[in-house]
């Protein structure tokens, strides 16, 4: 019905917003009959011997809860094998994926095509070839993953957004990734990268990955990433407007946000999910017994607006322009399924604090904001609980001021510490010790 008069149409669009998760309990499990599928969740479109071979438009709509549990087999994603790199995908967005699959893994997709204008959050795990967005790619345009990545191999390492770039005219353009990778052999960004192939104004966040070295790409903070820029001449992302449809001039893909805020996609007026606003610990990576973990809510959009609120005024969930929305610990055993809500506490500016006690030894946690009118939810992941550990933390050396800070003088930090966790110290202040 929507295909022009001349031409016809040449493949798929979205024309609303999907969840696999048909009772909105934030998990896929069997209750959810029409997607759970035996435990094996969603087929992946296309094989290497029937490969994708259409357009598939996603229009900035979202897959949410997109679950695929498939180890043995190879080429996992929403899309499995695309035909050729003319093949696209555009558009489309992955709240709280959970891809489980062999070698050449995505949250989107497994290997080969171009995908354009996407992103996915959530977690992926493979073999060889994982990345949080793309398995084997051939071209990567204006697009961005916050997903916790687990796999890889020596030979086909994993990445936070894509697993290996294997053909020497492949290509990665103004994309970024924030996700967890597991594995020293990994990469922030990309695991392995061809000869000859590009990656071109292209970033993922050290301290948010625990990588702090990648197959290719630029290492940046959380603060660099989240500084933000325009298009033009000047800092990361000035050639950022890609030129994405073949025709004259960029397209305008970006919205930068707040300083708090990564980069988001933007299609007709909205801006898409952006991620979390910050996740402070001292040991995220693997959280221990007795020491706090503090999630931080994120400035939920109107799906009309193109600019986050300029004010806040709840942090109770009230579904409107201008809340917060409030988050939920909740505890896992093996950090997929059977989610219970914990008891955290209400902090500052918004935040909930959780402290893992040793009934969470060995489980798995997360910190969730409910899915609302209005507005995404998102989630973040942490590896399971342990009892104590060895790491020594880390303290600050005080230049000046420490004993009796006085009005008007600095109290400066001449140090910092150097943890993969950590990218800048936060000044506060309380009323009581």
């Amino acid at each position: 019905m929507g295909c022009p008069t001349t031409g016809g149409c040449t493949g798929y669009e979205l024309r609303a917003d999907l969840t696999f998760d048909e009772n909105g309990d934030g998990q896929i499990t069997s209750a959810d009959s029409a997607h759970w599928n035996s435990g094996s969740g969603w087929d992946p479109i296309g094989r290497p011997w029937a490969s994708w071979a259409a357009a598939f438009r996603g229009n900035g709509h979202t897959v949410s809860y997109l679950y695929i549990n498939r180890t043995g087999m190879d080429h996992v994603g929403l899309f499995s094998y695309l035909s050729s790199a003319s093949t696209s995908i555009d558009g489309v967005g992955l709240p709280h994926a959970y891809v489980r699959g062999g070698d050449n893994v995505g949250a989107l997709g497994g290997s080969s095509g171009s995908y354009t204008r996407s992103w996915a959050t959530g977690r992926v795990a493979g073999g060889g070839s994982t990345g949080g967005l793309v398995g084997t790619p051939d071209i990567v345009r204006a697009s961005w993953a916050a997903v916790t990545v687990s796999g890889g191999s020596s030979t086909q390492p994993a990445g936070g957004l894509v697993g290996r770039i294997a053909n020497s005219s492949a290509s990665i353009t103004a994309s970024w990734s924030a996700g967890r990778v597991d594995g020293a052999s990994n990469g922030g960004l990309l695991g392995s990268l061809a000869s000859g192939a590009t990656i071109t104004n292209s970033y993922w966040d050290t301290g948010t990955s625990g990588q702090s070295t990648s197959a290719g790409g630029t290492a940046k903070t959380t603060r660099e990433l989240q500084r933000p820029t325009a298009y033009g001449t000047t800092g990361i992302y000035a050639a950022w407007n890609l030129n994405l449809d073949g025709q004259a001039g960029g397209d305008d893909p970006w919205h930068f946000g707040t300083s708090r805020q990564y980069p988001a996609l933007k299609f007709a007026g909205r801006t898409t999910y952006r991620g979390p606003s910050f996740i402070e610990a001292d040991h995220w990576n693997a959280p221990v017994v007795g020491e706090p973990l503090v999630a931080g809510l994120y400035s939920k959009t109107s799906r009309a607006a193109v600019s986050p609120p300029a004010t806040i005024t709840t942090c109770d969930g009230v579904a409107n322009t201008t809340s917060r929305q409030a988050w939920v610990w909740q505890r896992s055993d093996d950090g997929r399924t059977s989610w219970t809500t914990v008891t955290s506490t209400r902090g500052p500016s918004c935040s909930y604090v959780y402290v893992p006690a040793t009934g969470d030894v060995g489980k798995y946690l997360r910190a969730t904001v409910p899915r609302t009118t209005g507005g995404n939810a998102t989630t973040l992941h942490t590896a399971p609980v342990v009892a104590s550990s060895a790491a020594t933390a880390a303290t600050a050396t005080f230049a000046s001021g420490n004993a009796s800070p006085v009005v008007g003088t600095a109290v400066t930090v001449s140090t910092l510490p150097t943890h993969s966790d950590r990218t800048a110290w936060r000044w506060q202040r309380c009323t009581a010790s």
